[in-house]
């Protein structure tokens, strides 16, 4: 019996083949997706119901359980990270930060992000880099040239922040989707 379970295993381990890197990038466009979506959503609620104040305030209290219940739901690891983080759980690595510093440089140069990147951990781990540009208006409403009760409602709830002064066009960060080959 032990040995017709380790045949099993073998069996499925040796069937199973790894991610390509085109199904990687499928499954980080999904998850990213459904982050973004889920972010945006709740901060334009918030926004239209309670101001930008109200919609910073439920930031700082959800961002971080909504990304971890969508990395539960994908059955991957995720993160929003930047050089210029608001919350200093967000801060890039020196690997992630060099990969943020190339995206920039691409943009000051007008040149056009990749879509997407791809990093390959070990054989059986990947993680996909999806940019985070500022395209939309009401992203300059907390991460522009924020003056007044939200300037100061920031400093509050993130007394490290460093996620002001952006303007459209201009790279916020990246999601990291670590998953499974």
């Amino acid at each position: 019996m032990k040995y017709l379970a380790l045949f099993s295993l073998t069996s499925a381990l040796l069937l199973a083949s790894p991610m390509s890197d085109d199904q990687i990038v499928a499954k980080g466009d999904q998850v990213s997706s459904m982050l973004v979506q889920r972010l945006s959503g709740e901060l334009k609620a918030q926004m239209q119901n309670n101001g930008a104040v109200g919609a910073l305030h439920f930031c700082s209290q959800n961002a971080l359980s909504l990304t971890e219940q969508v990395a539960k739901e994908t059955h991957t690891s995720l993160k929003r990270l930047s050089t210029n983080e608001r919350n200093p759980v967000n801060k890039a690595t020196a690997d992630e930060a060099a990969l943020l510093k190339k995206w920039s440089d691409l943009l000051k140069n007008n040149q056009p992000l990749p879509p997407s990147a791809i990093v390959n951990l070990s054989p059986s781990t990947a993680v996909y880099y999806k940019p985070i540009v500022i395209n939309n208006e009401a992203c300059l409403k907390c991460h522009g040239n924020v003056e007044g009760e939200l300037a100061k409602a920031i400093k509050a709830a993130y007394p490290e922040d460093k996620a002001t002064g952006y303007k459209m066009g201009d790279l916020r960060g990246m999601i990291a989707i670590e998953m499974a080959r």
